[in-house]
């Protein structure tokens, strides 16, 4: 393979490290920015429960009141019915103990409801905290992780973009500025703007190639695949090598060797 090939070969292997890096470099903050979603979502999730805890409390606050004064009219009224002069001024004080004692049962049936909800609450906001702070702890390590690996990612774009940089001025006047801007779009529309023959076939599009391109190929004759547009190129040195036979000669052996 000529030199000016492996410079255009050379070229899709830089395009295709800086695309990478780029790619890479544009979703870590991403990756980043949805770890830190979700330890927001956690926190939410523990102020709306701890919010829970405190209205349970407030609840079972109002309850008390409420009791005691259920308690102290059951208290009051007792006292009058040893004063009453009449049984209907008698049945009216036992009818508001029993109204009382119906609401002091109520009230304490809802505290006990309250505090099973509260039992629940505290497990769920053990488990909330518990699961936060293992969330915090893992966004700081990737957080570290990922400062690492993009000042890596950083120092190796540099590299590449100074080396593509070099490299496109040799193709032009290698290959001419009009077969560069050939690469270009080539590659802006499928990707890559080169592909390997082999077998055959152009490992581009997995088309398979007219015999006639592909002696022409083998021959080095630049040509494109007419299926996906891509320039084909043939590396001999990953091809199988044919011995042909000699006149007034055994055939050759087939010596097929691969990279």
């Amino acid at each position: 393979m000529d030199q000016t090939l492996e410079n255009l070969i050379r070229l899709q292997q830089l395009d295709g490290e800086i695309r990478q890096l780029r790619t890479s470099l544009e979703t870590t903050p991403r990756r980043i920015r949805g770890i830190e979603s979700e330890l927001a979502a956690h926190a939410k999730t523990i102020s709306e429960l701890e919010q829970r805890q405190r209205d349970e409390e407030a609840r079972r606050r109002r309850d008390d009141s409420d009791l005691k004064d259920q308690q102290a009219k059951i208290a009051k009224s007792r006292q009058q019915l040893n004063t009453v002069q009449n049984q209907t001024q008698a049945t009216a004080l036992e009818h508001q103990i029993s109204f009382a004692e119906q609401e002091i049962l109520r009230i304490e049936d809802g505290e006990l409801e309250s505090m099973e909800r509260s039992d629940i609450i505290d497990r769920d906001l053990l488990a909330a905290r518990q699961q936060h702070a293992s969330h915090a702890a893992y966004l700081e390590s990737e957080k570290a992780a990922a400062a690492r690996s993009t000042l890596l990612e950083q120092a190796d774009l540099a590299k590449w973009q100074a080396e593509r940089a070099a490299l496109r001025p040799q193709i032009s006047e290698q290959f001419g500025e009009d077969r560069l801007d050939e690469y270009d779009r080539i590659a802006a529309a499928r990707g890559t703007a080169l592909a390997r023959a082999r077998d055959q076939r152009c490992t581009g599009c997995q088309m398979g190639l007219r015999p006639q391109l592909w002696n022409q190929l083998r021959d080095g004759q630049s040509q494109k695949c007419e299926s996906c547009g891509r320039i084909l190129y043939v590396d001999k040195r990953r091809e199988p090598q044919i011995e042909t036979g000699r006149p007034g000669g055994a055939s050759g052996t087939p010596n097929a060797h691969t990279a």
